[in-house]
């Protein structure tokens, strides 16, 4: 059976197809066209991306034994402005693809969320800025500063909305290839 994704990665540029029959993967950016061997493939990677004017973005990475990789995300881009969400093509795409992986190569590593050295320091960051910003509502209250306190609670709010779920699900862990993240998959319409 064969499974295709198309979508527009950015606002600027064209499509990029994948066509999936059996243990190859066609990758058509329009400029190119790759044949992926499945059973090279080392490791596929489910990340949450924020996305831009307040859209999610979910990404998969597929990465090669020989180091080469490629992507795809949830998002097609239409204009500067206007991303439609692939949400049941994207999902489609993405079990059928690991299915793929699993038997072409089972040796092949699932992984959800960033890799670890990425994922610690931007999770330690994002603890210490929230906390400077608390002691910043502090003092400002401390010195009757309420407007500063105010402004410094609409930041942390804002920072809260949109560092809590990058920390939370892109918190590495492994899946297999048939029990994708459900927390790494645009919500099934």
């Amino acid at each position: 059976m064969t499974q295709t994704y198309t979508h527009s990665p950015k606002p600027f540029g064209g499509p990029i197809s994948f066509i999936l029959k059996g243990d190859r993967l066609t990758v058509d950016s329009g400029r190119k066209v790759h044949e992926v061997q499945l059973g090279a493939v080392s490791t596929v990677r489910m990340t949450f991306e924020p996305g831009r004017l307040a859209q999610k973005s979910f990404r998969t990475k597929v990465t090669m034994q020989d180091g080469k990789s490629f992507t795809f995300n949830s998002l097609n881009w239409k204009s500067l402005v206007e991303a439609q969400e692939l949400t049941g093509e994207y999902r489609a795409f993405v079990s059928a693809l690991c299915d793929a992986v699993a038997r072409a190569n089972p040796k092949a590593r699932f992984v959800a969320g960033k890799p670890m050295g990425l994922w610690l320091p931007t999770s330690a960051l994002a603890v210490a800025s929230l906390l400077a910003m608390a002691y910043l509502i502090w003092q400002a209250l401390r010195m009757g500063a309420t407007g500063v306190a105010l402004l410094g609670a609409l930041f942390a709010v804002v920072g809260v909305w949109q560092i809590e779920p990058m920390i939370r699900l892109n918190k590495p862990r492994p899946f297999r290839a048939g029990e994708l993240p459900a927390e790494l998959l645009p919500k099934a319409p």
